[in-house]
């Protein structure tokens, strides 16, 4: 895969999609990117594309041209299927048909692990969660170049640029901020290493910067 520079951003009206447009906007930022967005009231600071109900090829086409896809899509719980399920697999498609390989998810913590969600309220979003990444591994493994990130409860707090790499559900989850969740995703995009890997994240006391937090996993 030849160096990310344009990045599509699909969610980017959400909380971490405004952190990482954020990130994308500043003078000093690497990469140009573009938002896609619901509506003309949600456009922000960088290019955006306008999108509602989506097919798969009009997607496609929005992605055509960028080298990487940062899907921070969320419902917040009033539309899983059609939008935390549903609208992320026809992104991967688009993405495939667009040619575009690197590809990175925002899901939510162990949500490959059923004992562990079905304790919890949110189980429905996680249900959803889960059949998305796992159709992205199970489907797509050898046409995209992905990596799934599963952030613990998420804050608005001001970024600790800290983490730590949550391993077994028997640690403590603790929570992660929002803009700690862009960094991350800023700082990967480029990093083969997180190629076809999962990492559930929470603030910690590693350097997001750091590299090899993402190699030993």
């Amino acid at each position: 895969m030849s160096t990310v520079k344009n990045i599509i951003v699909f969610g980017s009206h959400g909380k971490i999609g405004q952190q990482f447009v954020r990130l994308l906007a500043d003078k000093t930022s690497v990469f140009r990117g573009t938002a896609v967005v619901r509506n003309d009231e949600q456009a922000t600071t960088i290019k955006s594309i306008t999108a509602n109900s989506l097919t798969v090829g009009e997607i496609a086409s929005a992605i055509k041209g960028h080298d990487a896809v940062v899907f921070t899509v969320g419902s917040a719980g009033k539309n899983l299927l059609q939008v935390d399920l549903d609208a992320a697999v026809k992104t991967f498609e688009a993405s495939v048909e667009a040619q575009v390989r690197r590809f990175i998810i925002i899901s939510a913590l162990h949500a490959d692990n059923r004992e562990f969600f079905s304790k919890l309220g949110l189980r429905n979003y996680y249900i959803a969660k889960h059949y998305a990444d796992r159709i992205l591994v199970d489907e797509f493994s050898d046409k995209l170049d992905y990596t799934i990130l599963k952030p613990t409860s998420l804050s608005d707090d001001a970024a600790t640029g800290k983490i730590r790499i949550i391993k077994s559900t028997d640690e403590e989850i603790g929570t992660i901020t929002r803009a700690d969740v862009a960094k991350v995703i800023y700082e990967i995009v480029n990093d083969k290493d997180t190629f076809g890997k999962s990492y559930n994240i929470a603030n910690g006391d590693l350097d997001i910067r750091d590299k090899r937090i993402y190699k030993s996993v």
